[in-house]
């Protein structure tokens, strides 16, 4: 059950930074809308790749303490930005959840 919900998170945080990513690249979006840049999401895309590939190996420690580091370090950045942000947060839901589901991730990893 620990392992699906961890994979189900993984995949949930790719799709919403691919989401972010499509707005804001694809649709043009001036960037004092945008909260973060196509990079950022391409950033956040990476590390849900390498926590779903952590959710299904579960004995490689390498990559469970890789994606550890990866994740709080992209944690981290995204709950700086947001408390950076000089509009509403609330107006940024995909930002949002995928804070929320990159702390969900660290806590995954880090509990292996």
């Amino acid at each position: 059950m620990k392992k699906t919900l961890d994979a189900l998170c993984a995949w949930a945080l790719f799709v919403l930074a691919a989401a972010y990513f499509v707005a804001v690249y694809l649709h043009q979006l001036p960037m004092f809308i945008a909260l973060w840049s196509p990079a950022a999401a391409v950033a956040v895309m990476d590390v849900a790749l390498m926590n779903a590939v952590r959710s299904q190996r579960r004995n490689d420690r390498f990559l469970r303490w890789a994606s550890i580091c990866a994740t709080a370090i992209t944690a981290s950045l995204c709950l700086r930005w947001l408390y950076d942000f000089p509009g509403n947060v609330l107006h940024q839901p995909v930002v949002l959840g995928t804070c929320l589901l990159l702390v969900i991730e660290v806590i995954f990893a880090v509990a292996g």
